[in-house]
């Protein structure tokens, strides 16, 4: 039987992705640590890119800024928007980064990523790992749309996909602890169109894609597509 969470509205549905991300923050950030080479592979291939300085970045889904907003907002003179809806995360990247926010190299920005607005050719570059897969596929969609307005021309996005086609999934427990006979309330939710429709989302909302990879597993039963795209000046 389909969850009903499935079928729920989009803001009910991040309610829950919100509130389990803040009561497995712990579990979450200890389990993704092993797999942090994924990222920052990735990460290093976008960093020639960027401007030698003032890079304007955004990150969408930074979590608790271990390791890609740390990287980022090392750069000089960048400025980095760090977004999550995870109170709890974000709680924690501040306290990790609180010299950089302090020294105003990054800004964080709590909520759904689909309420973030930029005025038009702002960013440098857009980073969304792990993340943009929590949003409804229609949405997924929407919000390259936006990212191809808000990135300026021969900026960057890095962004990973599911590597198969998921209509909408609910997995009640994700990554807790088991309590015997307590069942579990908190709820994770991923969807995706498929490495073939995502990678021409990405060319519709303006990119040219340089880099179009099957890899970085960060569950066995798990692959993604990972792409680096450049937008077309």
């Amino acid at each position: 039987m389909a969850h009903t969470l499935l079928s729920a509205p989009s803001h009910e549905l991040k309610s829950h992705i919100a509130s389990t991300y803040n009561a497995i923050a712990p579990q979450y950030n200890a389990w993704t640590a092993s797999h942090h080479d994924f990222r920052l592979d990735y990460l290093n291939r976008l960093l020639p890119h960027l401007p030698s300085s003032g890079a304007r970045i955004l990150e969408l889904g930074a979590g608790a800024g271990d390791p890609g907003t740390a990287l980022l907002a090392a750069l000089p003179g960048a400025h980095i928007v760090a977004n999550d809806i995870s109170s709890a995360q974000l709680s924690l990247l501040r306290a990790r980064l609180a010299y950089e926010i302090s020294a105003g190299k990054l800004e964080t920005r709590e909520g759904d990523m689909m309420d973030l607005t930029f005025s038009d050719g702002v960013l440098d570059a857009v980073v969304g790992l792990y993340s943009i897969i929590h949003l409804p596929r229609e949405e997924q969609r929407e919000l390259l749309r936006r990212i191809g307005r808000w990135v300026r021309g021969g900026g960057w996005l890095l962004v990973n996909f599911a590597g198969k086609e998921i209509e909408g999934s609910v997995q009640m427990g994700w990554l807790e602890v088991e309590h015997e006979g307590k069942e579990s309330q908190n709820a994770m939710y991923w969807s995706s169109w498929g490495p073939a429709e995502s990678s021409r989302l990405v060319q519709e909302a303006g990119f040219r894609i340089k880099v179009e990879e099957i890899g970085g597993k960060e569950d066995p039963d798990a692959d993604f597509l990972w792409v680096l795209a450049q937008k077309a000046e």
